[in-house]
């Protein structure tokens, strides 16, 4: 009866930490590695079966059912987002081995191996694939913290703990093979955990005495500029200082310049010097230099602005691999990359102004603005700047 007990709080707490994980992946906070993600998914549906197999109960199996149809969704959205990196050679390795242990497995059952071995032998060599299937989160995690949020694996490692005890209770020792998956699961999150949490603390290089913001690698490019604290929508994030660079002149001499009219920049002081670029940024320039938040941010969300809503130069492009699901792969000026709004974009109102002149002197060429000719859509809404 306890030990049932245990399996229903350990599958709960699982349900929970995916939650967590799905939606802060959603907000672009972390950024998963696909290629554990797809070796979660195919090993752990493995192990279910397996452990099946091995006549494990539902109180032992109610974790892992979860964890399967859960990581396939993750692994899904990841393919979907393009939340992919190279797979490299140890991955190649890590992924073969639940392969040639699936082979395996059916295999040997047509070859009438004793029944009774099988599915023992089968379940520790399922468990040892756990391990590898952890192999490239473990490392992208170790190299860089910001990748992975703490909380979820916080709770992950509670879940396999309960799983656990109910194994215990249920199975009294009797199959010792069956406390492998839930013990080495249970290390192996809180090893992530503990990267993902004490090592984004000690790398936090906090900006302001109130800790809103902090410099720390991005998954985007370098050094990143993050939220502390978190922001509402239409708060203001920071206030552009720094030294103004006259034009005429190459914007590509100054990578950190930040535009504010025509042939006019800015060379952001700290710690907008360090802010990336996302097709799905969370911040705009508004009236007085200030950096505003466009949507909530979370705590230990990255602040990311549009490069192109700060540039005016219209033969002005620059590649683009910030992973955005929507990126726009080669970024271009403001009144370039936006031409198709029927409102100016979220930008510095100087910005905004040249978006609204391009627009007035290409009235007359259709080719340039073709939704001049069109009517405005009833219900696209105007962009508060």
């Amino acid at each position: 009866m306890l030990g049932g007990v245990f399996g229903l709080i350990a599958a709960g707490l699982q349900l929970a930490a995916y939650a967590i994980y799905i939606r802060t992946f959603l907000s672009e906070s972390i950024r998963p590695n696909a290629a554990s993600w797809l070796m979660f998914a195919y090993g752990t549906a493995l192990l279910v079966f397996l452990e099946a197999k091995s006549g494990a109960g539902w109180e032992m199996l109610a974790l892992p059912i979860v964890c399967a149809v859960m990581s396939i969704a993750v692994a899904l959205m990841c393919l979907r987002k393009n939340a992919t990196d190279p797979v490299d050679n140890v991955e190649k390795a890590a992924f073969s081995a639940d392969v040639i242990l699936t082979a395996a497995y059916f295999g040997l059952n047509q070859m009438f191996i004793a029944a009774a071995s099988l599915p023992k032998w089968l379940l520790v060599a399922g468990n040892v694939t756990t391990l590898t299937a952890f192999i490239p989160i473990l490392r992208s995690t170790w190299k860089m913290p910001e990748r992975e949020g703490a909380a979820p694996w916080i709770l992950w490692t509670s879940a396999y703990a309960c799983l656990t005890a109910a194994t215990l209770m249920a199975d009294r020792g009797a199959r010792p093979e069956l406390l492998l998956y839930p013990v080495l699961s249970m290390v192996l999150h809180g090893a992530v955990a503990a990267m993902s949490f004490r090592r984004t603390l000690a790398t936090r290089d906090y900006v302001d005495v109130s800790k809103k913001l902090y410099i720390a690698q991005s998954t985007i490019e370098g050094a990143g500029l993050f939220s502390g604290a978190g922001f509402a929508k239409g708060e203001r994030v920071w206030r552009l200082h720094g030294a103004p660079v006259h034009g005429p002149v190459d914007p590509t001499l100054g990578p950190n310049w930040i535009g504010i009219g025509f042939d006019l920049w800015i060379d952001p002081d700290r710690p907008l010097d360090s802010i990336n670029h996302s097709c799905n940024a969370n911040t705009a320039f508004g009236p007085n230099y200030d950096l505003i938040a466009t949507r909530p941010i979370s705590p230990t969300e990255e602040v990311t602005l549009d490069y192109s809503t700060t540039e005016a130069d219209p033969r002005w492009a620059m590649e683009c691999a910030c992973g955005a699901a929507n990126c726009r792969k080669v970024l271009r000026s403001i009144q370039v990359a936006y031409a198709h709004l029927h409102f100016p974009p979220a930008a510095a109102p100087a910005m905004q102004m040249v978006w609204r002149d391009a627009r007035q002197q290409a009235a007359a060429v259709r080719p340039a603005f073709p939704q001049l000719f069109e009517p405005a859509p009833a219900d696209e809404p105007a962009v508060v700047s």
